[in-house]
C-alpha cells in the first residue's frame, strides 16, 4: 500500500513545487527490492503546473487530474524513470469531484509506492489532500510572517502527520538564525524533523532553468542540499 505525502504551506513562494519534485525524484531513484525502484507519482492542485517546467517537460497535454478523477482516464505524464506527474487543467473543484478524489487516492495507493502532492492552500481541496495524507512536509522561509504561519499551521493540522519542516532559501541573516531557533524550540519534544536550512543558491536557479533536478547535478555546491533532502526521503521510506 502506497504512502501519500503532502507538501504544504499556507504561504506561497516558499518552494513547495520545487521541493516536491526533488523529494519525489529521489524516492523514485531508490530500490525497494533488488533491481526494482519505487514507483512514484506527483499530483497537484496548482493549475500553473510549475513542476513540469522544473522537470524540463515542455510538450502539450490535454488531460489531467480532472479526467483521472471524474472518468478514470489515464492522465499520467512520465517525467523521469519511475516518476510520473498528473497535471491540473483548472481549479474548479465541485463537491462531486472532491468525493471522487478520495477514492482516486485510494486506488493510486494500490498502484504507486509513493504519492506526492504539491498543494495550493487557498482551495478547499487542500483539506482533502491533508486528510488523506500519511505525512506532511512543510517548506518555509525563516522570516516573521512565514514562521508565525508555520506555528499556526501546526495547531490546525494533526501534528503526528508532520514529518519534516524544511527552511528554504536561507541567506544567513541574523533574523533568520533567530527564527530557526524559535522553530527548533517549537518542535522540541515532537518527532518533527526540522532540517538544516537549504541555502539560497544560484546553482539551484540554474538547474531550474535547465529543467534538471538537484540529483542530476554533480556540482560540489549541490551536495549539502542533497544530504538534507536525502535524510527526509530516508525517513519516508524506512520509517
Amino acid at each position: 500500500m502506497g504512502k501519500i505525502i503532502t507538501i504544504k504551506n499556507n504561504k506561497g513562494g516558499v518552494g513547495k513545487s520545487w521541493l516536491t519534485l526533488q523529494l519525489a525524484h529521489l524516492t523514485s531513484m531508490i530500490e525497494k527490492s533488488p533491481g526494482i525502484n519505487h514507483k512514484v507519482i506527483i499530483l497537484t492542485s496548482d493549475s500553473q503546473n510549475n513542476i513540469l517546467g522544473y522537470s524540463g517537460f515542455s510538450d502539450n497535454f490535454s488531460v489531467g487530474l480532472e479526467q483521472l478523477v471524474n472518468k478514470g482516464e489515464s492522465s499520467e505524464i512520465r517525467i523521469r524513470e519511475n516518476l510520473y506527474y498528473v497535471p491540473l487543467l483548472n481549479n474548479n473543484f465541485s463537491n462531486s469531484f472532491r468525493e471522487k478524489l478520495k477514492s482516486t487516492l485510494k486506488n493510486l495507493k494500490n498502484n504507486y509506492d509513493f504519492i506526492f502532492i504539491d498543494s495550493v492552500p487557498t482551495l478547499n481541496i487542500d483539506k482533502d489532500f491533508v486528510d488523506s495524507s500519511d505525512y506532511i512536509i512543510i517548506p518555509t522561509f525563516l522570516d516573521t510572517a512565514t514562521t508565525e504561519g508555520i506555528i499556526k499551521l501546526m495547531d490546525e493540522i494533526d501534528m503526528t502527520k508532520i514529518l519534516a519542516i524544511i527552511p528554504n532559501k536561507f541567506t544567513k541573516l541574523k533574523t533568520e538564525t533567530e527564527w530557526y531557533k524559535i522553530l527548533k524550540n517549537q518542535v522540541r519534544g515532537t518527532n518533527i524533523n526540522l532540517t538544516h536550512p537549504i541555502k539560497y543558491s544560484s546553482l539551484i536557479n540554474s538547474l531550474i532553468e535547465k529543467g534538471k533536478t538537484i540529483w542530476e547535478s554533480k556540482a560540489r555546491g549541490a551536495e549539502e542540499t542533497q544530504l538534507i533532502l536525502y535524510g527526509i526521503v530516508e525517513e519516508l521510506i524506512y520509517e
